[in-house]
Formats: C-alpha cells, structure tokens, sequence
C-alpha cells in the first residue's frame, strides 16, 4: 500500500493496480489534495514494471461528483483557472498517455470533473444505476480537464453537444451506453464480480502487448494517415514477435504440438 490521504492505492501479485478515490463523503469530489494524489498515483503506477492494468474507481455511493467547489473561494483569480484548465488536465492526460491500460468502474455519480476523467480511460464499465452528466456549462463555463475534445471523439457529434450543451446531470447509463460512450453495463449486484473477471483476463496477457496495443489503437485513433497507422502496427509486431514472452509462447505451442503428435 503506497501512503496516500485522499485516495487508496493497493497493487495485486498478477499486476493490477485498484487506484480508488476515497473521499465518500463529498462522492469523491476532487479537491487539490485528491487531485495531486491522483497525478503521483497514475505516474506510480505507470513506473512499476509489475503493473499491467489499473482499476480506477470511487468509495463509497459514487464515482466522482466532479470538482470540490468548496475549494473555488481559496483562489485567486489565476489560480482558478490554473486548477480548471491546467492541474485537472495532467490527471486526464496521465490515465489517457498511461503505459498501463485503465479501467474504469463507475456507480452512483458520475458528474462533469468525473465524466472527463472516465472519457480519459481505455474501458469503462457502470453500473445500470450510475447518473452521468457534463454540468460545467450551468456554471458559465466549459469542461477544462480535455472534455470537450474527447467527448466529441468517443460519440457521434451532435450527441455529444447534447450532453455538453444542456447540462444535464441526470443520464443513465443505458442512455449513455446507447450513446456510444460506454464499453458495458452491469446490473448493480454484478458490476464488481464481472469487472474482476475482466481484469483478471488482462494481467493474464503479457504487459508488452497490452502497452503497445493501447498506443498502436490511440495513435490510430488520433487521426494519423493510414500509411502511418499501419508502419506502427507493423513495428509494434515486429517488435513483439520477439519478445521474450512471444519467444516463449511459441516454444510452448511447438511443444505441445510435438506432444500430440507423438
């Protein structure tokens, strides 16, 4: 266990990392304690070679209910915005340029700040209960944590600038699900059991592929010239098949077909 205040951070013998913000109380509202823990944390998590996948989740009823407003009188005028565009941004950017694959596993409340974090992950499982929304724009202001970009590349447009536009807090996950964000909704009762099989299934495969399958698909994703997406995919193959662990797999599947023909 790593010593942190505001959120638990505990890593697993097959290489999970279970990264859980922990103020429950406030439903894991980020406040600037929180928000420098998750940023160490992330980059902990990406430095440790035994790490394959991190679970990113919220104690307690929600996920995350955004930024801590309670927070917003402590500033000064340019420290606000520092904390709105700047501080919560390197979060969002250290889970989505992670080495490690991370999960997500959202219930109760999943609001504006929480929204942009969980846009930032490679898989995000909920809870059929979980209430989603982007709220910023009934404040006056707009996501400053890269919402606004990812959001409109995780669903089709004029979805995502309803959910922007309006301000709504109140989506449900089969709404949001229907919409193109989520990977898959669980029934409360079976949310943990299925994600636990779900990371179990990926510190089975071996880390290298994991990371350069997660930068393979995201450098696509981003738009690069075919030509280009296909030359790191060649590459990143190249690179695997020989591997100590593709060295190792093959050895072991000569060997069995040795057995079975003898």
């Amino acid at each position: 266990m790593a010593n942190y205040n505001s959120i638990l951070y505990e890593t697993t013998e097959n290489g999970i990392c279970r990264l859980t913000m922990n103020r429950p109380e406030q439903r894991n509202a980020i406040n600037r304690e929180m928000a420098e823990e998750m940023l160490r944390a992330f980059l902990q998590a990406k430095k440790d070679p035994k790490v394959k996948v991190i679970l990113f989740s919220g104690a307690g009823k929600s996920f995350c209910a955004g930024g801590d407003l309670s927070v917003l009188p402590t500033f000064n005028h340019n420290s606000v915005y520092d904390w709105m565009a700047h501080e919560g941004y390197e979060i969002a950017r250290a889970i989505a340029e992670n080495d490690k694959v991370v999960v997500a596993k959202v219930h109760g409340h999943c609001i504006a700040g929480g929204l942009e974090l969980i846009l930032a992950c490679d898989l995000v499982y909920a809870s059929e209960k979980t209430k989603f929304g982007m709220t910023e724009i009934t404040m006056g202001i707009l996501p400053g944590w890269g919402g606004t970009a990812r959001i409109a590349r995780s669903m089709p447009i004029h979805r995502a600038k309803e959910i922007l536009l309006t301000g709504r807090k109140d989506y449900s996950a089969a709404e949001i699900y229907d919409m193109g964000l989520l990977t898959r909704v669980y029934p409360a009762e079976e949310l943990d059991t299925k994600v636990d099989m779900i990371l179990n299934d990926l510190a089975a495969r071996s880390a290298d592929a994991l990371r350069m399958g997660k930068s393979a698909i995201s450098r696509s994703f981003e738009g690069i010239p075919w030509d280009a997406a296909m030359t790191i995919e060649r590459n990143a193959i190249a690179w695997l098949y020989h591997s100590e662990f593709a060295t190792n797999l093959r050895n072991l599947a000569l060997s069995t077909i040795k057995e079975n023909k003898e």
